[in-house]
């Protein structure tokens, strides 16, 4: 009678242990679900930033948020590990950040690019095709350098018009000639997209599924999660005047 009394309180502490542990790998399981991805948004990187131009930032302040990145503990991803979190196909680091940079303007690559390589920290450069080798542009042996060194290089349109603006077939010439260019140029495969200006219709969406598109960014603002349409994935813009505390702000809230 005694054994079976031991018995059964062994058992039913097994029991007990059992369901914490359940309760345990349920609770880690749901928190691992909650995809939430800053994404946050440059455009020129300069020493004497206009004032007047709010997509002018000074190099400074950029180097400070960089440091901010590093020694809080964040870590930037690639756009191959951003959408592989997103499709659950891979985990999420406790901190992570995709930085990505529109226009691929000549600044990046003497101000913005040696910061990014100096805390090793990845970003994207969003590119407008026709634009390489032009006088405020990046030339394509300073595109292939920074790709070689952690900067994803990805689809900004062939001349950055208003894509809202021009038809189907425009916006198809757009984007598929800039793909090809880059592809060219790159020998990537050219398949994420960001939205010059920010404008798109129900075309431009319908262009890039057609064309095996990825992703595509706005500028909306907000924190990017795995409920996001593919197509209208968010991003907060870093603009002239934000202070170090409005990006630590930007980080948590996207705007």
């Amino acid at each position: 009678m005694i054994f079976m009394k031991k018995l059964l309180v062994v058992s039913l502490l097994l029991v007990s242990l059992i369901l914490m542990g359940f309760s345990t790998h349920t609770s880690a399981a749901e928190k691992s679900t909650d995809i939430e991805i800053p994404v946050v948004n440059y455009h020129v990187i300069s020493h004497n930033p206009d004032p007047n131009n709010l997509y002018q930032y000074s190099v400074e302040e950029f180097e400070e948020q960089m440091v901010y990145l590093k020694e809080n503990g964040y870590r930037s991803l690639t756009l191959r590990q951003y959408f592989r979190i997103l499709d659950g196909k891979a985990a999420m680091p406790a901190k992570p950040i995709l930085i990505t940079f529109d226009d691929s303007t000549s600044d990046f690559y003497p101000n913005a690019f040696p910061i990014l390589d100096k805390y090793d920290l990845k970003a994207t450069q969003f590119t407008v095709s026709d634009w390489v080798n032009d006088s405020w542009s990046m030339t394509a042996e300073e595109i292939t350098t920074v790709m070689k060194n952690g900067i994803d290089i990805q689809n900004h349109t062939a001349t950055h018009p208003s894509l809202d603006h021009l038809s189907y077939d425009q916006q198809y010439d757009e984007i598929n000639d800039a793909t090809a260019a880059l592809n060219s140029l790159t020998g990537k495969r050219i398949n994420v997209f960001a939205y010059p200006y920010g404008a798109y219709n129900a075309d431009t969406l319908s262009v890039l599924e057609n064309l095996g598109f990825k992703g595509a960014f706005t500028i909306e603002g907000g924190i990017s999660t795995d409920k996001d349409n593919r197509y209208e994935l968010p991003r907060f813009m870093i603009l002239n005047g934000d202070t170090l505390d409005d990006f630590v702000r930007k980080l948590s809230t996207g705007h």
